[in-house]
């Protein structure tokens, strides 16, 4: 049972939140390793606490979703009667506590005005409005679950920690936002692009579950062309953080070659009805920009 747990939780997820972590930090030279930087003890508890906070997430909405996973996911331990639904109710309420405790642990630790423990009140609130009544609302469900990814590099840009030595410190957040946003905008509009993707390939079974999704209301044809056209546009954007001066002209010729190709799959993949290697090609394409600002930076 405590593997069928751990698999509910995602633990996919929690690497990528982790890795995502790690990364904004590093964009902004604020690594451990670096004068200015987070300390490693609230880098772990930070990590821990959207490990926790994303296990409880999970396994909260997979109670809350159990009728519409009959049909769309028989696979997942809930329906199968792996794990029964009172050891998932237990499990991720000691997992929502923790999430707020490591909050709490490294503002207790740190001089930071409390800021990782807000944080984290507010991502548990939020995640737990979403199981509950966001992801009823179509659109805005695929929108949230984008702002959700983008939460790790969040955290980072309120973190009161140094900037790189080559940018004037009095500029502060705005200077923290310019080194962040080109990979806040590949987690959130990829992510919604996928997500779109995700209720395409969930059709059948969400029309039978009466669960609106963003495709069933505006059809198919349409959610297939707002999800090209987000990843048309994120293509598009490439030069934007270059001409502003934040990253030097590698990161476009590193995210042309990889995100390029990736794009038209993904288009060719999704005009085929094929919404499932779409996914996972747009989950692709984010990663490959995420990697080639580390590489660029």
């Amino acid at each position: 049972m405590l593997l069928a747990l751990v698999k509910m939780s995602r633990p996919v997820n929690i690497v990528i939140a982790m890795v995502t972590l790690v990364i904004g930090y590093y964009l902004l030279s604020a690594l451990p390793t670096t004068t200015g930087g987070i300390e490693w003890f609230p880098l772990v508890l930070q990590a821990l606490g959207f490990a926790f906070a994303i296990a409880f997430a999970n396994i909260q909405n997979d109670i809350w979703d159990l009728d519409s996973d009959r049909l769309n996911r028989p696979e997942r331990p809930l329906v199968s009667g792996k794990v029964s639904v009172a050891a998932a109710q237990r499990a991720w309420i000691i997992l929502l506590v923790l999430t707020v405790t490591a909050g709490l642990a490294d503002s207790l630790m740190t001089k930071t005005n409390f800021t990782a423990c807000i944080f984290f009140v507010l991502l548990s609130a939020l995640l737990v409005a979403y199981n509950k009544w966001l992801k009823h609302i179509p659109l805005l469900k695929n929108m949230t679950v984008a702002f959700l990814c983008a939460t790790p590099l969040i955290l980072c840009l309120f973190y009161p920690t140094g900037l790189k030595e080559s940018i004037e410190s009095t500029l502060g957040i705005s200077n923290k936002i310019g080194l962040l946003y080109p990979a806040m905008l590949f987690a959130i509009l990829l992510t919604t692009a996928r997500e779109i993707y995700k209720d395409l390939e969930d059709e059948t079974g969400d029309l039978k579950a009466g669960i609106m999704t963003f495709p069933l209301i505006a059809g198919a044809p349409t959610a297939r062309r707002l999800a090209g056209l987000i990843c048309l546009f994120t293509w598009a954007i490439l030069p934007l953080p270059v001409a502003q001066g934040y990253y030097p002209m590698l990161f476009l010729i590193i995210t042309g070659i990889a995100f390029t190709p990736a794009v038209i799959a993904i288009l060719v993949f999704a005009n085929k009805r094929n919404y499932r290697n779409a996914q996972k090609l747009v989950k692709i394409a984010m990663f490959a920009g995420l990697i080639a600002l580390v590489v660029s930076c």
